[in-house]
């Protein structure tokens, strides 16, 4: 009697191969994974916590201007107390001197994270803090915060610039009481050691809904993630469609039969799905910011800009898909498009209170762009001069950027016979 012998068997017993193991079992399909979660884990923190730890401490060069409302003659209180702020501030604040004018200007351009202001009444209310005054005005300079940039912004502008204001309080109150000799009296000396308040406020209040300045944020977070994601979801649509492989849903699994496509004809395909999406769903964003409050006076500007960041992202991941595969591929684009760029953005975190290394970052990080745009159209009235302007060169030339990397990688790939997608048979 003939025994039939079972598949695997009979292929050992014509070829005497032992039989390979199981690749569930295999080291590679343990190993690659294990390996590259591990550097996740790794990176996700090294870039947030790095860029986010110490903003008070890595904070360089944060703009500020320095206003005295009323024309100070040289030697006058209010020109001396400018100079000594001048001379007290250190390397984290990057102090200009400005008209009242300029300010308003600076702040409707977002150039300034804030402003000490002395006040037109300065030398008048010092005076009588001296002897013979009627009545008693202890004057008021003002911190003025550009609530657009955010409240971390604003908190930097605050803890740089008090410690400096009191000293220099200190400081002009000990020169005053010199001058008056030691004749003054103690009420008068008491004034004196502290010749002026701080008060602290935001040069304009933001709207309401605003989020303390954190919605422009959010909104264009919704949009990358919007791009990147949608990337995501259109490649294995796609290629399930083509037959290239399995679709599932669910329990459920559909093999379409192969349609050879070259990977430069799928790539556009992809890449015109996705700009396809952008309108409609920049429309739906933007709906449902408005029922939650959040509105800007010329939308159909956001729309168009959110438009073309959904789009310019978007393709930029695809070509990415396109170079490195889905595995890796996904795995730069988070990296790149969401957690390398979330930081060096801006959108929470100053740039000048981050690492130079972010700051670096930033000059090509597409999240950057999208921020800069997102939020001069939130808070700054969408003036080209407060970031919109270089927002829209950005985010064109990283859509430029992606469909020419895109054609050229596929291009390429197309010519090598070995990189073909067609399924090969299983020896």
């Amino acid at each position: 009697m003939t025994t039939q012998l079972p598949t695997v068997d009979r292929a050992v017993a014509e070829t005497g191969d032992a039989p390979s193991r199981h690749p569930l079992r295999s080291l590679r399909t343990w190993l690659m994974p294990v390996a590259l979660i591990v550097g996740v884990a790794a990176a996700l923190p090294a870039i947030y916590l790095s860029a986010t730890s110490d903003p008070s401490g890595t904070v360089s060069g944060l703009p500020v201007g320095l206003v005295v409302e009323s024309p100070a003659a040289a030697g006058s209180p209010a020109a001396t107390l400018a100079d000594a702020i001048t001379s007290a501030v250190d390397e984290s604040v990057a102090l200009t001197r400005m008209t009242p004018q300029e300010l308003e200007v600076a702040m409707h351009e977002d150039r300034v994270a804030g402003a000490v202001v002395i006040p037109a009444d300065f030398d008048a209310s010092l005076a009588t803090l001296l002897p013979g005054a009627d009545r008693v005005t202890v004057p008021t300079v003002r911190i003025e915060t550009n609530a657009g940039d955010g409240g971390l912004s604003s908190g930097l502008v605050i803890s740089s610039l008090t410690p400096v204001l009191h000293g220099v309080a200190a400081t002009v109150g000990g020169e005053l009481t010199d001058t008056a000799g030691p004749a003054l009296p103690a009420a008068n000396a008491a004034l004196l050691s502290a010749p002026f308040h701080v008060a602290t406020a935001p040069y304009e209040p933001l709207p309401s809904h605003s989020g303390l300045g954190t919605s422009a944020f959010y909104f264009a977070l919704a949009l990358v993630l919007i791009a990147f994601i949608g990337a995501s979801l259109i490649g294995p649509i796609v290629d399930g469609a083509l037959g290239f492989i399995p679709a599932e849903l669910g329990p459920l699994v559909a093999r379409s039969r192969y349609t050879h496509v070259s990977r430069r004809r799928t790539f556009v395909v992809k890449a015109g799905i996705l700009t396809a999406a952008a309108p409609p769903a920049a429309l739906v964003v933007q709906l449902v910011a408005a029922g939650s409050g959040v509105a800007v006076d010329a939308p159909f500007s956001l729309w168009l800009f959110a438009t073309a960041a959904i789009a310019a992202i978007g393709t930029s991941a695809l070509a990415v898909f396109a170079l490195l595969g889905p595995g890796i591929g996904a795995l730069v684009n988070t990296l790149f498009f969401v957690a390398l760029a979330m930081v060096s953005s801006g959108g929470i975190v100053p740039l000048e209170a981050t690492p130079p290394f972010f700051r670096a970052v930033s000059a090509f990080a597409p999240f950057r762009f999208v921020i800069d745009g997102t939020r001069s159209l939130f808070y700054f009235d969408g003036a080209p001069a407060a970031g919109l302007g270089g927002a829209w060169i950005g985010i064109i030339v990283i859509g430029a950027i992606g469909i020419a990397g895109g054609l050229v990688a596929t291009t390429a790939y197309d010519r090598v016979r070995t990189f073909s997608r067609a399924p090969r048979p299983q020896l």
